[in-house]
C-alpha cells in the first residue's frame, strides 16, 4: 500500500471503530474555537506559500482572507497580529511570483484555469462584530 496522495482524501479512509469516532468528536468539541480556525487558516496560508504565483495560491490567500476578517472579533490580537502579517508577507510574494509566469502556454498541473475574482470588499470596519438581526 502506497502512500496517500496530498489532496486524495485517501488519508481520511482509515476505518475508524465506533469508539474512536466517539473519541476524536469529543476532542473536537473540547477544541477551543481560535485553535480549530486557526488550524484552518494557516493549512490554507501554508498551501499558499507552496502555490506561490499560482491562480489557485491567489484563491486560498483571498479565501484565508475572507475567513479572518469574518471571524476576526472572536480571536485572541496575538493571532490576529501574526496571521494579518502572513497574509501580507504571502500577498507580496505572490505579487512577485505572478511577475515571473510559466512560459506561455504552459499551464502548472492542478492550477485554476483563470485568475479569481476577488472577495467582496467588507461593509464593516475590521474587528468589528457582525451586527445581530
Amino acid at each position: 500500500m502506497g502512500t496517500p496522495e496530498p489532496g486524495s482524501g485517501a488519508q481520511h479512509e482509515l476505518p475508524l471503530s465506533e469508539q474512536d469516532a466517539r473519541d476524536y468528536v469529543q476532542r473536537l468539541r473540547s477544541l477551543p474555537v481560535d485553535q480549530v480556525i486557526a488550524d484552518v487558516v494557516f493549512t490554507m496560508l501554508n498551501a499558499a506559500q507552496a502555490k506561490l504565483g499560482r491562480n489557485d495560491a491567489r484563491l486560498l490567500i483571498d479565501v484565508s482572507t475572507v475567513a479572518h476578517q469574518h471571524a476576526r472579533s472572536y480571536l485572541p490580537d496575538a493571532l490576529t497580529t501574526q496571521i494579518d502579517r502572513v497574509l501580507a508577507q504571502l500577498r507580496l510574494s505572490q505579487v512577485s511570483a505572478e511577475g515571473h509566469p510559466s512560459p506561455p502556454g504552459e499551464q502548472e498541473q492542478n492550477d485554476l484555469d483563470r485568475l479569481p475574482a476577488p472577495p467582496p470588499t467588507q461593509t464593516q470596519p475590521l474587528g468589528q462584530p457582525p451586527a445581530k438581526p
